[in-house]
């Protein structure tokens, strides 16, 4: 691979999908060289459905990327989904005999203070992000580097990854002859490549309803604050169809296709799906109603959430299911009784709800090869210093 292409994997509840990239600026942008897909039979916070079905959806999806750009991929970012997933946070303070200009080592002793975590032998740690920065116990801001202070304090948001995951995924990786692996917080990584690239500054909650699962993430200033994953998403909304109107599954998710949950319905109205009638007001019912439900799942999530929420937090929707249906973030911010705004973008590579937690690593991906590249040039700087 070349140096500024990264290689991602991502967990969905129903698909495993790689994606190669090119990097073409240090503000994260990029450019999707190719993909690959394999449908696999998904988890849920208990586990994988299907543990032995795992190692072909992976070896399937990466081949993909492989053939089609003709090279070998030997470095990849792994997205750690919800389920497999824990967040905390953490407050962490530095005093100073007198000013000090701030840098990056000021930053990375924050985060070390910070960590008072014992992740025992269950979980594995992914590493601290400063949410925001107070300088002198009154200015908050994002960035430190290059400020003047005498105390500077930090809010951290860590992750921790289950050991279950790693173990399950990383001999398949090796196998495949991948040996430089690096894990990162799905959530995390798709909660604020969609902040950022909705141009949001406050607070955010990024709502991802996939097929089986859904997330809810709490983004703070640059870090996720709170993240729940709960058994519950759009594939229910074909089950649903299936089972109370007779439906066989191929031809519920067409209807689903067809549907308008803002039409105002009456008897006797019917949707005309692939030449056959379907009424119409029972099957939008049917649909509302799961919704509701999972509107219900999103407000109890935050039950266990310690944070403080403003009123006026941006609430986006995103993921493969109900950003499709006409109406469907309409019905849930009713159900929520907050507007929901749907995640677009206007470049239409990345304009692709069901892949917005790929794009979040390929964006974290390039952040961190521009990280590197900064560590090695302050290495460097120091050297040449001493050596004047």
């Amino acid at each position: 691979m070349k140096n500024n292409s990264v290689a991602i994997l991502d967990f969905g509840s129903s698909k495993i999908t790689c994606m190669l990239a090119n990097k073409v600026s240090d503000g994260g942008d990029f450019i999707i060289k190719a993909v690959g897909r394999s449908n696999y039979n998904g988890f849920d916070d208990k586990g994988w459905y299907e543990p032995d079905t795992i190692k072909k959806a992976v070896f399937d999806a990466i081949t993909q990327v492989e053939n089609k750009t003709e090279t070998k991929i030997k470095e990849i970012y792994v997205g750690v989904p919800g389920a497999f997933c824990a967040v905390a946070s953490s407050e962490s303070s530095i005093t100073f005999r007198s000013k000090k200009k701030l840098d990056n080592q000021d930053v990375e002793d924050l985060i070390s203070k910070a960590d008072i975590f014992d992740c025992g032998s269950d979980l594995a740690p992914l590493g601290g992000k400063p949410v925001y920065f107070v300088l002198d116990g009154g200015i908050k801001c994002f960035d430190i580097v290059g400020n003047i202070a005498t105390k500077v304090s930090a809010l951290v948001s860590f992750s921790f990854m289950k050991n279950y995951f790693r173990q399950t995924v990383a001999p398949i990786l090796l196998e495949k002859g991948i040996k430089k692996v690096t894990y990162v917080n799905s959530c995390e990584a798709q909660a604020m490549y969609i902040s950022n690239a909705l141009y949001i500054n406050g607070y955010s909650i990024v709502v991802d309803i996939g097929h089986i699962t859904t997330n809810v993430s709490l983004v703070g200033g640059k870090g996720l604050l709170f993240a729940r994953t709960f058994a519950l998403g759009s594939g229910y909304l074909a089950s649903d169809l299936m089972q109370v109107m007779g439906l066989d599954y191929n031809f519920a998710m067409n209807v689903l296709t067809k549907i308008n949950l803002n039409l105002d319905i009456h008897d006797g109205d019917a949707y005309s799906v692939n030449g056959r009638m379907v009424d119409a007001k029972r099957v939008n019912e049917v649909v509302k109603a799961r919704v509701e439900q999972i509107a219900e799942h999103i407000i109890k999530s935050f039950r266990y959430c310690d944070k403080e929420i403003p009123s006026n937090t941006v609430i986006v929707l995103t993921g493969g299911g109900l950003t499709y249906i006409r109406g469907g973030a309409d019905t849930l911010a009713t159900s929520l009784g907050k507007p929901v705004k749907v995640y677009t973008s206007a470049n239409p590579q990345t304009n692709h709800n069901e892949y917005t937690s790929c794009f979040g690593l390929i964006h974290m991906a390039c952040s961190e090869q521009k990280r590197a590249k900064k560590s090695l040039f302050s290495i460097f700087k120091r050297t040449n210093k001493g050596d004047n």
